[in-house]
């Protein structure tokens, strides 16, 4: 009776404690007047401590039903390992949520004529990126057929990846090259394979040296050798962005830099890198072939060879649905077709 009085009415408790009789009081609304004053103040005083229990226990966890979608993100400055973004017109900025490949943040921003403020651009930070169209020696292009998750059925890809912290565009390029297909340039196989030889060199030092030892190199070995003789970083003074052009210095002419790109104008998600790799070849035993195992992301992907005219037809179906893929693959054949040089115009640029 006391439930169901007047069909249900908004219950308001209060639990009151006193020093010396620990006496609980129900507070209640009108409507239940009558249904109260039946019980005794002994009956009221187990209600109260009964409703006061379960409102403890079921306390803690309100937040997790009401905040779920939050409940996982790091809180602000702790995880996301990537470079904010401002400029003149940002005034403030406050973190939604991060984790440690993105976050998004509310910033107050002045209009472009200076008058006036906006309060709620919402702005997507997003770790910089790589992708890569590769050619083999033979002319063949390598990509992916898989599935992810914002994008509905089967899509077409290139190598991509994130930039590690410390690493530069170029890089976190031949890095990802290798991950997922086992290839690289002709000079990147040179720098490895000395790199190695020195290593196993130094290794044996006096004892009677295997040559098998020698000739199976794993993955993760070329991939030290890889990082070990890369050039750190350079920034670009005028934006302080990593550098993507592939230096003089290393005189590496199969790497073609195609140039920086923000993914959204006005929403950030990070700046991508697009490259070329011509003339591909084994670093690691079975590179490049179907039965390579890559490394890096958990993604099922199947592997595809495409001639020229077959990459023409899918660009131009829109096999690759994601802009940024598109926009990569149709940079790099403008560049095969001699219509478009490699980018940029920087003293450095190959």
């Amino acid at each position: 009776e006391l439930l169901s009085c007047n069909g249900g009415c908004p219950w308001i408790l209060t639990i009151i404690f006193r020093t010396r009789t620990m006496h609980f009081r129900l507070c209640y609304s009108s409507g239940c007047k009558t249904a109260m004053e039946r019980l005794s103040t002994k009956q009221l005083s187990k209600i109260g401590i009964f409703i006061a229990i379960a409102i403890f226990c079921v306390h803690p966890w309100i937040p997790f039903y009401s905040q779920t979608s939050t409940s996982k993100l790091a809180s602000a400055g702790t995880a996301y390992r990537g470079r904010l973004w401002s400029s003149e017109r940002t005034l403030s900025v406050s973190n939604l949520g991060e984790t440690k490949f993105a976050r998004c943040d509310v910033h107050t921003v002045l209009t472009e004529d200076g008058n006036g403020v906006i309060d709620d651009w919402l702005f997507l930070e997003e770790v910089n990126a790589v992708n890569v169209v590769v050619q083999t020696v033979e002319g063949k292009f390598v990509v992916f057929n898989q599935r992810k998750y914002a994008i509905p059925g089967e899509t077409l890809s290139p190598v991509g990846g994130f930039i590690d912290q410390g690493e530069s565009p170029l890089t976190a390029a031949r890095r990802e090259v290798l991950e997922e297909l086992g290839l690289g340039s002709k000079k990147s196989l040179e720098k490895v394979t000395n790199a190695i030889n020195s290593d196993w060199m130094s290794r044996s030092n006096n004892k009677q040296k295997d040559e098998n030892e020698k000739n199976e190199v794993s993955a993760e070995e070329v991939k030290k050798a890889i990082l070990k003789t890369a050039i750190p970083p350079d920034y670009d003074p005028t934006t302080s962005l990593p550098d993507g052009q592939v230096p003089r210095a290393e005189s590496d002419s199969d790497w073609i830099f195609l140039g920086r790109y923000r993914t959204a104008a006005n929403r950030g998600g990070g700046f991508l890198y697009s490259y070329l790799l011509k003339n591909a070849v084994p670093l690691v035993t079975g590179g490049g072939t179907l039965e390579y195992s890559g490394s890096g992301d958990d993604e099922q992907q199947q592997i595809l060879y495409l001639n020229e005219v077959e990459l023409v037809e899918a660009v131009s179906y829109g096999r690759f649905q994601e802009v940024k893929w598109a926009a990569t693959f149709a940079l790099s054949l403008l560049h095969l077709n001699e219509n478009m040089p490699g980018c940029c115009s920087g003293k450095n640029a190959v």
